[in-house]
């Protein structure tokens, strides 16, 4: 009798520690999605802003008495190509500035994969706002 009394102590023990370790798995897994998320509305935030000041800049070239066409295309093809070397280096700041554990939870390797990301966040957000839920932002960062 004593016997048993030592191994249901034991296996509540161990049933114990199994079900703390899934519960700190899973803390942890939401808040790399959480953070994420919040990192792909920074970039697609200041990718918004860099666009709104480019169209700003060549509205302004382009009736400006100053600047030829010929002029305007080039600064417009030389920010297109330094906007292509930020969207590298961002993607390659993001993935390096995670651990390496956790890496794979950002499931991104591209530009296009942030931005595809980050579009499925926004129909999720939107979906939700339209059925009348509370917004919360564990709701919408668990994965599918």
């Amino acid at each position: 009798m004593q016997e048993f009394f030592w191994f249901e102590f034991f296996l509540g023990g161990f049933v114990y520690f199994l079900i703390d370790r899934l519960t700190q798995y899973q803390k942890k897994i939401k808040f790399v999605n959480d953070i994420k998320i919040l990192s792909f509305k920074l970039i697609g935030y200041a990718f918004q802003q860099w666009v709104f000041l480019t169209t700003a800049k060549y509205l302004f070239l382009e009736h400006s008495p100053d600047m030829d066409k010929e002029r305007v295309k080039v600064l417009k093809n030389e920010d297109e190509a330094e906007l292509l070397k930020w969207k590298r280096e961002t993607i390659d700041g993001l993935i390096n500035s995670v651990p390496p554990s956790y890496r794979g939870a950002l499931e991104v390797k591209t530009w296009q994969d942030v931005m595809n990301q980050l579009e499925m966040h926004y129909k999720k957000v939107l979906d939700l706002d339209f059925k009348g839920n509370d917004l919360e932002m564990e709701e919408v960062s668990d994965d599918k």
